[in-house]
């Protein structure tokens, strides 16, 4: 299949090729050493000086420093023409300075795109000057029918490249996988994909499968991304998008399936982050009209939106958003009952992250909890818009009933009152996600079977999934986000050098030593049972009065002295540090334990599963019965 990645970490140690001196000697990369004097990732150019017994003395361009190394260690640079390399396998010298120095040279003329083979780097410029002229449909079409490197690099080819291939009489089907850490441009590589895809299949003519691809954006989005540290539309989810084709290559269907959402950031995120984007948008966009009937405070005045410093992001427009949302729900054909549901779930997510809970003397039990009384008109609203009684809202959170003959009704004290709270709304967020899922996939793929004619269908798989992340804290989220990124990794080395070894043997041609960052050992590290770290944290999950202290104590038993982990220094904190194939990640342990439940108490479900508004009761009526659990989407 056709393969896009965006420029991440080593991503670009594709392979080393080591050269026998040149008959004039060319500039050299050595590596700069820090402020400490210790090696680092980055590297600085050189001039050869002398050579003598097998050693190369060097000077360095730009501090003049003189060193030493064995001459089977040097890294030729390229001479490189004035727009630089198209296609990197051509170089002469490849290794990893030379791949971004490469890079480097053609971003500061505007080159976004650089192919390595069937390879599409892109280095994401920030400058809309530099993006927009890549982008007109003038261009666009000018990439129809060409072969991979006809033209220059773009990621329009990789996806013409696989509409081809799904074109062709036999065709097989084709995969894209776009990576990179928060920022390089993901989300945005895999919506120019499906643009390009939407234009040349529609042959002139209005394909409504293929509108309603392009309308996922703004949806999903919107639902599924935030500001971060980093990247003010930050995918917060993973999304598998497939494009089905009929024989005559027209988009007759779409389906798209979403990894890891990350639930927590409904109720907290650092400052100076934001929570999904909906929320805000429905602040700034919603009516007069209808925020009275929500019953909904001004943004600021919202707990799970107040915490951060950024209620409003230079760039970004709440207001338009939300009137791209509204019309991709029409695109979608969501009636005007089911968006009034869709406004009254956000409305109680947001209100009831306003609940406080205070102390309460309990005459023959421990202390419990009682909503506070600042926090009444909260309470009230939050109950009016999820149809259930307030009285009933307030008991489930701050009574535990335990046992079955007889249930013992236990008060909860206020501190786990508000971690019922915060659970309620992280699943009310996680069905409603799965529920606009469905209904995207209800609309794209009506009346596909018949369209397709059974076995013509012909896909095209896009994953736009997370990038590597390491944030000044890291927790839970971030471990499952590079656990994936590590799996992508594992492929990638698997598929690419084995791609690579095959294409040599067909050509007849010797196979050079393919050099790369094998992962191997932090996936044993992962994933193997049954002292894995997945596995030690799915097993502490079930044990009774599981903690995370705990936890942390059963992960450094079984991988003290292990080559890819080590403990937290104290004065980080509790925790714990993995070495991943992009950088070392230090873990909080903290809420480990509770992030990996993430169950909903039977109280709450029950109660829920009652309500008189369809779309809430049919979130947690499956619950009814078993208790617990209520919404999807992870983390």
């Amino acid at each position: 299949g056709s393969l896009a990645f965006t420029l991440q970490g080593d991503a670009t140690r594709l392979w080393r090729t080591q050269m026998e001196a040149p008959a004039s000697e060319p500039l050299v990369y050595v590596p700069a050493g820090d402020e400490k004097g210790e090696v680092s990732l980055l590297y600085e150019e050189a001039r050869v000086l002398s050579r003598a017994d097998g050693a190369v003395t060097l000077e360095t361009l730009e501090s003049g420093e003189v060193r030493t190394l064995p001459a089977e260690q040097l890294l030729y640079a390229n001479e490189l023409p004035e727009e630089g390399v198209e296609d990197m396998t051509r170089l002469n010298y490849l290794h990893e300075p030379a791949l971004l120095a490469n890079l480097r040279h053609r971003f500061a003329r505007d080159h976004v795109y650089t192919y390595t083979g069937k390879i599409c780097i892109a280095v994401n410029p920030f400058n809309w000057q530099v993006s927009k002229p890549l982008y007109v449909e003038s261009l666009l079409r000018t990439y129809r029918r060409q072969a991979l490197g006809e033209l220059p690099p773009h990621v329009y080819a990789i996806a013409e490249d696989a509409y081809q291939r799904i074109a062709d009489d036999g065709g097989s089907n084709q995969s894209v996988l776009v990576s990179g850490e928060s920022g390089a441009g993901k989300t945005e590589s895999v919506k120019i994909m499906m643009q390009y895809l939407a234009v040349v299949s529609m042959s002139g003519s209005q394909n409504r499968v293929a509108s309603q691809v392009m309308a996922t954006n703004p949806l999903l989005e919107a639902f599924g991304n935030a500001r971060t540290s980093r990247n003010n539309n930050s995918s917060r989810f993973g999304k598998w998008t497939e494009i089905h084709f009929d024989a005559g290559g027209q988009i007759r269907s779409a389906r798209s399936t979403s990894y890891l959402l990350e639930r927590s950031r409904v109720v907290e995120h650092a400052r100076g982050e934001r929570t999904f984007h909906i929320f805000y948008q429905i602040c700034a966009g919603a009516t007069k009209q209808q925020r009275d009937a929500l019953k909904l405070p001004p943004a600021g005045e919202l707990r799970y939106l107040g915490q951060s410093a950024s209620l409003s992001v230079p760039g970004i427009d709440d207001a338009a958003d939300w009137r791209a949302v509204c019309a991709a729900f029409s695109t979608f054909q969501l009636t005007d009952a089911e968006q009034t549901s869709l406004r009254r779930v956000l409305a109680g997510i947001l209100t009831l992250g306003n609940l406080a809970f205070d102390a309460k003397e309990m005459a023959n039990a421990d202390d419990g909890s009682c909503v506070s009384p600042a926090s009444q008109a909260s309470l009230k609203a939050a109950a009016a818009v999820l149809d259930i009684s307030p009285l009933e809202l307030e008991t489930a959170l701050t009574i535990k009933n335990v046992g079955k003959f007889p249930v013992v009704a236990v008060p909860q004290p206020p501190e786990k009152a508000a971690v019922a709270r915060d659970a309620l709304a992280k699943a009310l967020y996680g069905s409603l996600f799965d529920w606009i899922f469905g209904r995207i996939n209800e609309k794209m793929g009506a009346g596909a079977g018949a369209a397709l004619g059974g076995g013509n269908k012909r896909t095209i798989g896009l994953l736009d999934i997370f990038g590597f992340e390491a944030f000044s804290r890291n927790s839970l989220e971030q471990l499952l986000i590079n656990f994936a990124n590590e799996k992508l990794m594992q492929y990638f080395n698997i598929y690419i050098f084995q791609m690579e070894e095959k294409e040599c043997r067909d050509e007849g041609v010797a196979c050079p030593q393919l050099q790369f960052a094998d992962n191997s050992a932090v996936m044993v590290l992962l994933e193997a049972k049954p002292t894995g770290l997945m596995a030690l944290i799915h097993d502490e999950v079930l044990v009774p009065n599981a903690s995370d202290a705990n936890l942390l104590t059963k992960m450094n038993e079984a991988h003290r002295g292990a080559s890819m982990y080590r403990q937290m220094p104290r004065a980080q904190g509790e925790g714990f540090v993995v070495l991943h194939f992009a950088g070392e990640v230090a873990y909080a342990i903290d809420d480990f334990v509770a992030k990996s439940r993430g169950a909903v108490p039977s109280e709450l479900s029950q109660l829920l599963g009652t309500s008189q508004l369809p779309l809430v009761r049919g979130f947690f009526a499956a619950d009814e019965e078993g208790g617990g659990g209520g919404g999807g989407g992870g983390g």
